[in-house]
């Protein structure tokens, strides 16, 4: 079965397929097209880029990027998807937008690990540089890689006692891993509808902090130095600000129990499928 996922960029969310789903689904996943079976799983991928051909395999997958016309849905076989906003925009039964499946990382990882980092900081892919990471070591805050391998994030994540997140596989990681965290707002480019998404399904508000933006090449004209010196200042500051504050957050453990048991149920349902009941 070919297992379908972004991998243009490495990234921490698109990633947890190849990491989470072996652990999971019986069937054998191979990263290369072929199969007539598809499964789409961890992702923002409900678009126009997906397998036309064979049977596509949706779990817990999102909208957001692109668009789906119901032609496209002919030959999918939607288990559940990311949250009920998608599941309302492709007029599917809300009750299939149970949530995003990396929370699954709430049953493969030691929960009890030690602590040893006060607060992180995982910024989303796109504005990952050593610059952004040279500045929260300024202020005393750990960076974690967005783009590292998922064994090396998992575990930075457990050390960390508190998370701050432009990431949101890294907002939604610390939620099933039962890390505090505050997510923020690090530039215009980010995709707030997907987080909301997300959010409904886990029945919580997202309240994010504004962080300045800081792209890993600085404007090098005159006026951009100038610019880019009162911008660092001020992303540290404030991240320094943030990271001592009491704005974290973190939902309920019987949501969670609750949403990660029907993702079970389903990855149940499809594995006695596949192998016939055997």
């Amino acid at each position: 079965m070919y297992l379908y996922c972004y991998r243009k960029l490495p990234n921490f969310g698109d990633d947890l397929n190849a990491y989470l789903w072996p652990r999971f689904i019986d069937a054998a996943l191979s990263p290369e097209p072929g199969s007539e079976e598809v499964f789409v799983g961890i992702g923002t991928i409900l678009n126009e880029r997906l397998p036309k051909t064979g049977t596509l395999h949706i779990f817990g997958s999102g909208l957001g990027y692109g668009s789906v016309t119901k032609e496209m849905m002919e030959n999918w076989r939607v288990h559940f998807v990311r949250g009920p906003l998608t599941a309302q925009a492709l007029g599917l039964d809300i009750r299939l937008g149970i949530s995003d499946p990396a929370i699954l990382m709430h049953r493969t990882e030691n929960l009890n690990h030690s602590k040893d980092i006060a607060c992180a900081f995982m910024p989303h892919h796109g504005i990952h540089s050593e610059r952004l990471r040279q500045l929260c070591e300024q202020a005393n805050v750990f960076y974690i890689d967005p783009e590292a391998d998922c064994e090396t994030v998992i575990r930075q994540l457990l050390r960390s006692e508190r998370l701050i997140c432009s990431a949101m596989h890294g907002a939604i990681a610390a939620e099933a891993l039962r890390i505090p965290w505050l997510p923020v707002a690090t530039h215009p480019q980010m995709l707030f509808s997907k987080w909301e998404d997300w959010a409904a399904a886990m029945e919580m508000q997202i309240r994010f902090q504004t962080l300045p933006t800081i792209w890993p090449e600085a404007d090098p004209s005159f006026k951009g130095r100038l610019v880019s010196r009162a911008k660092t200042a001020a992303f540290r500051r404030k991240l320094k600000t943030l990271a001592s504050s009491s704005r974290f957050q973190l939902g309920p453990d019987w949501i969670l129990k609750e949403r990660l048991e029907r993702i079970e149920s389903k990855v149940q349902a499809f594995n006695y499928n596949q192998t016939g009941g055997r």
